[in-house]
């Protein structure tokens, strides 16, 4: 014989019990809490509850059913325990006492053997921080996107047009830069460091249609960019014409020395090496004979 105890009766049965409690015990309108159900019952039975499924019966008391878990475990021989967590969400406001609910007890053939009405004493306080007369769950709205104001957007976009202006004025003066120090490369120079160069590969070898073919190259480089005029890309005749629109000193020796390229280029001439040398030599004098004096002082 199992002796007397709150959980077993004088003939050593299973007394049921029922515990309740509620987590947080204070909240505000709309908010959830976990409602903890402990039934503890005879081991061949099985404890269920009625009432919390019922969606008028818990609107009267201002809950709404959110999410429900159980679980069963035997504690003690003979007996048995069933756990069920209970999620609600709480409306009205003041001291909102829990709803009833019945635990209804079954063998292990399903049988309903008892049904105990229960009524916790445990209560909760509800604040409101909202309207009082909500009374449902309110869908979840998605976030709002942030509004740019008009004076920031402005700021933005005079910013943008601000660094695009600054970098086409940048643009402006490197290119100024870049042809002002242009401007001051001495293009006679230029031309005669190419000779010479060219000199020294006719020596090596150098075919001498192919030296004509650069020495042509080496003076319209010189013409265009000495004189401003356009000789890369023009014609003798072209070239011609707008040297003697300027005026330049050795008019003749350039002109013999473009026309004697042609006749190589496009004439099938063969000039010696000697000949080759003898140009290059007039194409230095006519370049030095160009050369502005140089100040004194």
């Amino acid at each position: 014989m199992r002796p007397s105890s709150p959980l077993f009766g004088a003939s050593g049965e299973v007394l049921p019990r029922i515990t309740v409690r509620v987590i947080p015990d204070s909240v505000l309108v709309g908010d959830r809490i976990r409602c903890l159900i402990s039934v503890f019952h005879a081991q061949k039975e099985v404890a269920a509850l009625e009432g919390f499924d019922r969606s008028d019966s818990l609107a009267s008391h201002s809950f709404e059913l959110t999410g429900k878990k159980h679980s069963s475990s035997f504690p003690l021989s003979g007996a048995g325990t069933e756990e069920f967590e209970l999620e609600l969400a709480v409306f009205g406001r003041g001291h909102q006492p829990l709803p009833p609910f019945t635990v209804v007890f079954r063998d292990l053939q399903g049988r309903v053997t008892k049904r105990v009405p229960y009524t916790s004493s445990a209560s909760l306080f509800v604040r409101v921080l909202t309207d009082s007369s909500m009374r449902e769950l309110r869908p979840l709205k998605p976030p709002l996107k942030p509004s740019i104001p008009s004076l920031l957007l402005m700021s933005v976009v005079a910013g943008v047009f601000g660094v695009a202006g600054m970098v086409l004025l940048l643009l402006f003066l490197l290119k100024r830069t870049v042809r002002n120090s242009a401007e001051r490369v001495d293009s006679g120079q230029v031309a005669q460091r190419k000779l010479r160069k060219l000199g020294s590969s006719l020596s090596a070898g150098m075919p001498p249609h192919e030296c004509y073919e650069e020495l042509s190259n080496i003076m319209r480089s010189f013409l265009e960019n000495h004189y401003r005029i356009s000789a890369l890309e023009a014609v003798t005749q072209e070239i011609e014409r707008d040297l003697k629109k300027i005026g330049v000193a050795g008019f003749e020796s350039i002109m013999n020395l473009l026309k004697q390229a042609d006749l190589v280029k496009f004439a099938d001439c063969r000039p010696d090496v000697e000949e080759s040398r003898q140009s290059l030599k007039k194409a230095s004098e006519v370049i030095r004979s160009t050369r502005p004096p140089k100040s004194e002082g």
